[in-house]
């Protein structure tokens, strides 16, 4: 401290000593002075230039004559130049004379030390001075010391603060978006697309909240910069099925799907029959990322057997917890193709005795009308039943077996036909025997079926 101020002071002494070789010149030439003594024909304007570009301050004065002309740095209690000579050891600054009248400083490379009052001063009796302002502009520049970290971590439902400070000149000003476009939510009723202010408080975070946000400082003076803060929410997994019954049939192939949610990323896997599925020729698993806490797992089964069906877990952990969910597949059942086959051919069977009877009309020509002949269960024959019982089977659409007569005594053929008339008269011997063929044709189309 000691030796800043002993440098500050020898610097002052040099300041002043150049003033009185200064003052003595002025003095000087004031015994000479003409009648008519130099003036400012315009006042020194102000200028303003960004760090690093270059500066010009003009210093137009009339009828010098033998007059000189100096340039100081007020701020800094400097002489900069005499004339077109510089005093100071600073490279950066220079002096031209662009005619009779005109003094322009030239300062490159402006640093923001340079900014500060520049007096143009002529040595006349009284000295003749006026002075301009410099204003060196600074683009924003972020304070990482002040500002939040790269990447903030913050659990579900928790709060969180982050902070950005910027310097430059002007002052700048900071806002806040996300990297994705999406809004920043506050609360359910306060969603904004950008947030004014070098803090952005957040409560009760969701996994929705995840993302980056950019920290953005700007003060007109480009260019503009950023920062890109990472905000990670953690969580323990979620497990998301979209079918959690599916039926295949076998030699067919099947995939599976496991969506899961959860930060930091959980490992998933599928377990079937209480073993981890593997990636074989018989299985291939598939994992797609979709954002930072997303993520769809795939199992594709090939050639399905009969081992394959059954139960299989989607399984998902990570450091915060663990959480699973399953999906039941199916033999597509085969028995509903050869139920449906049986079905088919029961019609069938049914639309063939329905021909049969259409072929022997119950209305015959000569005739009382032709029963419908069954087989009984035991050895007394193959009975006709009347044409109302038969009317009504047929209305039914059911066959049912059941006894409709037995043998009258005195009869000694193993087979009796009962022909139902209006008068209840038994048929003659040749309409027996044309009742048993009619009786036997229809015995040899039922073993044949």
């Amino acid at each position: 401290m000691a030796g800043s101020l002993s440098k500050l002071q020898q610097l002052s002494k040099i300041f002043v000593f150049l003033q009185v070789l200064w003052t003595a010149h002025c003095a000087t030439v004031a015994g000479s002075e003409p009648t008519s003594p130099p003036r400012f024909l315009a006042p020194v304007t102000n200028y303003t230039a960004a760090v690093g570009k270059t500066a010009d301050l003009k210093c137009q004065v009339n009828k010098p004559s033998k007059y000189k002309v100096a340039w100081f740095h007020m701020d800094r209690k400097m002489l900069l130049s005499i004339h077109t000579t510089i005093v100071t050891r600073i490279p950066r600054f220079s002096v031209t004379r662009d005619d009779e009248t005109t003094w322009t400083l030239h300062i490159q490379s402006v640093t923001r030390e340079d900014k500060g009052q520049y007096m143009c001063q002529v040595n006349t009796e009284p000295i003749l001075n006026q002075v301009g302002y410099l204003n060196v502009v600074v683009p924003p520049v972020i304070v990482d010391s002040l500002s939040s970290g790269s990447s903030v971590v913050v659990q579900e439902n928790g709060n969180v603060t982050l902070t950005c400070q910027a310097e430059g000149n002007p002052e700048p000003s900071i806002s806040w978006m996300r990297e994705d476009q999406k809004h920043i939510t506050f609360n359910k009723r306060r969603k904004v697309q950008k947030h004014e202010g070098s803090t952005l408080v957040l409560k009760k975070v969701s996994r929705r909240d995840m993302g980056a946000y950019l920290c953005i400082a700007s003060n007109r003076v480009p260019p503009t910069v950023s920062k890109r803060i990472e905000l990670k929410v953690q969580f323990a997994p979620i497990v998301l099925l979209p079918n959690q019954l599916m039926s295949a049939p076998r030699g067919s192939s099947v995939g599976l799907e496991c969506k899961t949610e959860a930060y930091p990323r959980a490992v998933t896997f599928w377990k079937h029959n209480d073993t981890m599925v593997m990636s074989t020729h018989k299985y291939k698993l598939d994992e797609i990322h979709h954002d930072d806490y997303t993520t769809t797992v795939k199992l594709i089964i090939n050639k399905l057997d009969k081992n394959d069906f059954g139960k299989y877990l989607c399984y998902s952990r990570n450091s915060f917890g663990e959480n699973d969910g399953t999906v039941e597949l199916h033999e597509l059942n085969a028995d509903l193709k050869r139920e449906k086959s049986n079905q088919k051919m029961s019609n069938n069977i049914e639309a063939e005795e329905i021909n049969l009877i259409n072929h022997y009309p119950l209305d015959r020509e000569g005739g009382h009308g032709q029963s419908r002949v069954i087989l009984d269960r035991d050895d007394s024959g193959i009975l006709g039943s009347d044409n109302n019982n038969m009317k009504n089977e047929l209305s039914k659409g059911v066959e049912q077996k059941s006894q409709l007569g037995h043998e009258r005594p005195g009869h000694n053929n193993i087979f009796t036909s009962i022909m139902s008339g209006s008068d209840g008269v038994s048929v003659t011997p040749l309409g027996s025997m044309v009742v048993l063929t009619v009786a036997v044709s229809a015995l040899h189309s039922q073993i044949a079926r």
